[in-house]
């Protein structure tokens, strides 16, 4: 896999449960094939950041999916649930390939990838979800969707709504169904974007 070539927060509140700020890549790892302790089964590929949000902690985001693969051959045709990851690294303005015809094993990004998305800034999606936190808390989680920093925040937010209406999302709880919230980022929490 390759590069494609060519020539402090400033978060949307809202009542609608979901809040949008442009965060900054403070450090990075990229992994493939690996199941974390909460997944089901490994992604093919997945990046682990930890994001500046301009406050006194860092949250963990996590983006991960796997690829179309050919039925005989196993060999990647498309880009699937990892068309996520393809989307995040256009949104920090590094585009990447598809490695088709290629395994999964096989298809690594350059070596030098983590480093270079350190400093990269993007918007994030957070929202409330239907589930909670271990003592019963609001949770708030990532969409692992991302958008450029200078995207448009309702259209933003309007595609999450798509989403959900699709059933991409399953766990979102509408405004209609919850009381009056706070942003994802109160002093006592420390929400890291991984499911819980």
């Amino acid at each position: 896999m390759d590069w494609v070539t060519s020539g402090s927060s400033s978060g949307s509140k809202s009542k609608d449960n979901l809040f949008v700020d442009k965060v900054k890549i403070a450090k990075a790892e990229i992994k493939y094939g690996v199941k974390e302790d909460w997944q089901t089964y490994s992604d093919d590929i997945s990046v682990h950041l930890t994001l500046d949000i301009g406050r006194d902690f860092q949250p963990n985001m996590y983006i991960g999916g796997n690829y179309k693969k050919d039925d005989v051959s196993g060999e990647i045709v498309g880009w699937s649930t990892a068309f996520k990851v393809k989307m995040f690294f256009d949104s920090i303005g590094l585009p990447i390939m598809l490695d088709k015809g290629k395994s999964p094993q096989s298809s690594k990004l350059p070596a030098d990838a983590e480093q270079r998305l350190i400093g990269k800034e993007f918007l994030r999606l957070t929202y409330i979800s239907t589930k909670t936190k271990r003592d019963g808390g609001q949770l708030w989680k990532d969409w692992q969707e991302t958008r450029m920093p200078n995207y448009e925040v309702n259209k933003f937010k309007a595609e999450f709504k798509d989403s959900v209406g699709k059933n991409y999302v399953k766990d979102f709880k509408s405004s209609e169904e919850s009381s009056e919230s706070d942003s994802p980022w109160s002093s006592d929490d420390q929400f890291n974007g991984i499911p819980t």
